[in-house]
């Protein structure tokens, strides 16, 4: 706290005594006085003079609060400013320049940076406003397993050539300088983090290249799997919580999530401090652990992960939680039978990322086939599933916590989706199930489905008959079905077909039926072709040629027609062609 300038203060209590005794006009000389001594302005004086106990008698301002410059100016250039900063949190557009840029445009009137500034910051929309945080609620889970976060990162601090771990030199890489971080890209190493939400266990391992779907499926499974005595943390979340990265959201890995029924949950993009306990695990392993890496010697991706896990166990077993108040390892050891889920074996993990529910066929034992990599193919029992029959289509998919047990997936009248768990059929060395009907013993029947009962209802109602066996005897005897209950053309007679009228045409012919056509003689051919080209006709001109063409006194009927053309277009000796051509 700041000493006050005790003279000071007595000087003020005397400019105040003069101002609250002065008379009409004299109170200006008094503060320009007071102001020359002081060297401060009219403002500030009355300001100070407020720490004494002073209080002007001057009324306020009818337009105090009131500003030229509206609340949407003052947004404007507010959010110009902070969309134009960095993530580092430099501003690349001054306020004074997004200023002059809207007075420019006339959008903003001719005022100061200050006053724009001090208008912001009443209306909540400075740049240093907007940069602030949201706030958020904290988020909690019901017990170890419950929810783990995942995170990946490319270390900054070093990169694993062959020839061991290698420390990047500031000098050597900066941003000044891609083409050497480009020289090393390949020998850059990943950091994923994963961290059980509920304890804090913090599992971290790393891996070349680049974050992808990958490499977060072996860090995963990696992680699901029982590694030693030393660390607790293992089995399958129920819910595994990160961000939307394209590794994060792969068709395999999400697949791979479904059939170990966890739960995916993606944060809103740039909303990091949703899984804001896997980034502080990232600083953790960055400050606490990565730091050691200068003094030693890393050979290997493989070197480097067996020094992780070293200091992995010691930190969760050490290391006091601030939430807990207690070490990972212990509050994870608080997790009951029902809520640890072990993992299934890594090669069926591994087939799962492609496994998907696929059809099957309900042979006529009310069974399917289906077959499981480690596990070979087995018989299903299905007859207490609802609505099965014989060539039905079921879904079906391994159940990774009980193979080579398997799920069957239905959906019920509601639209909900059903599964059933179905274990492997069991048989004797003869290949005989042990509850099969002993013949001549005993007999079991299968249960009859909703298709067994319409069939049966809908084969009575045919013959109208009460009992089946009244039924079988109708089909005997040749009855017929529905009986007096419909007219099977009822639709046929129901349509009047309506006559036609004799449409005219020609007669076709084929090339046989040409060749036996009987021909003419000559007075057939002559009415012929006077019946076809009348008052055209002139006898003797047109007998003579006919004669002449046909000695033997023959006319094929094919020639009619050209005659009749040649005579139509002038030519009494047309040009004949071979008969058959």
């Amino acid at each position: 706290m700041t000493t006050p300038n005790l003279a000071v203060q007595d000087y003020l209590r005397e400019v105040a005594s003069k101002l609250t005794n002065a008379g009409f006009g004299e109170k200006g000389s008094i503060v320009e006085t007071a102001c020359d001594h002081l060297k401060i302005s009219k403002a500030q004086l009355y300001r100070d003079l407020e720490t004494v106990g002073f209080k002007t008698e001057r009324k306020q301002r009818s337009d105090k609060g009131k500003s030229v410059v509206t609340a949407e100016v003052a947004e404007q250039i507010g959010g110009m400013v902070h969309v134009a900063t960095r993530a580092n949190g430099k501003q690349t557009l001054p306020i004074t320049t997004a200023l002059s840029i809207m007075k420019a445009e006339g959008k903003a009137p001719n005022v100061s940076a200050a006053t724009i500034a001090r208008v912001m910051k009443n209306n909540m929309c400075h740049p240093k406003q907007l940069a602030t945080p949201s706030a958020h609620a904290q988020q909690k889970s019901l017990h170890p397993n419950h929810c783990w976060q995942v995170d990946a990162s490319i270390c900054v601090l070093f990169y694993l050539p062959r020839g061991g771990m290698q420390v990047m030199d500031e000098k050597k890489f900066y941003k000044n300088k891609p083409a050497n971080v480009k020289k090393i890209e390949s020998d850059r190493v990943i950091r994923y983090v994963i961290t059980d939400h509920f304890s804090g266990s913090i599992y971290v391992e790393y891996v070349y290249g680049s974050e992808s779907a990958e490499n977060l499926t072996e860090i995963f499974l990696n992680c699901v799997q029982k590694r030693s005595m030393q660390e607790p943390l293992h089995g399958v979340p129920f819910i595994l919580y990160t961000d939307k990265g394209c590794a994060n959201t792969s068709g395999l890995f999400k697949n791979l999530l479904e059939r170990l029924d966890v739960t995916f949950i993606a944060h809103a993009t740039g909303n990091s401090q949703a899984k804001g306990q896997v980034e502080n695990a990232q600083n953790i392993v960055e400050t606490q652990f990565e730091g050691r890496l200068r003094f030693i010697k890393i050979d290997s991706i493989q070197h480097l992960n067996q020094t992780a896990a070293q200091w992995r166990m010691m930190w969760n077993e050490t290391q006091i939680h601030s939430r807990t108040k207690r070490s990972r390892n212990a509050v994870w050891q608080t997790i009951t039978p029902a809520q640890l889920r072990i993992a299934p074996p890594l090669e069926l993990c591994q087939e799962l990322l492609s496994t998907s529910p696929v059809e099957r066929t309900v042979d006529a034992k009310l069974q399917v086939s289906y077959a499981i990599k480690g596990y070979g193919s087995s018989d299903y029992d299905v007859r207490h599933i609802d609505g099965v029959y014989p060539k039905a289509k079921l879904k079906v998919v391994v159940n990774p916590y009980r193979a080579p047990s398997i799920d069957v997936i239905t959906v019920d009248e509601h639209g909900n989706e059903v599964i059933y768990t179905c274990d492997p059929v069991q048989t004797d060395m003869f290949g005989f199930r042990p509850d099969a009907a002993v013949i001549g013993e005993e007999m079991k029947a299968m249960p009859q489905s909703a298709i067994d009962e319409n069939r049966k209802r809908i084969i009575k109602k045919a013959y109208n008959a009460d009992t089946l066996e009244q039924a079988d005897k109708a089909i005997a005897k040749k009855h017929t079905a529905y009986e007096g209950q419909l007219n099977a053309l009822a639709d046929v007679q129901k349509i009047e077909v309506p006559s036609y009228i004799q449409r005219a045409g020609e007669q076709m012919s084929t090339a046989q039926q040409k060749r036996q056509v009987k021909p003419f003689n000559l007075i057939q051919a002559a009415k012929a072709i006077r019946g076809l080209v009348g008052f055209m006709w002139n006898g003797n001109e047109h007998m003579n040629a006919l004669k002449a063409a046909y000695p033997n006194g023959e006319v094929p009927q094919e020639d009619i027609p050209v005659w009749v053309e040649q005579i139509q277009s002038g030519n009494s000796k047309p040009k004949l062609r071979v008969v058959g051509e």
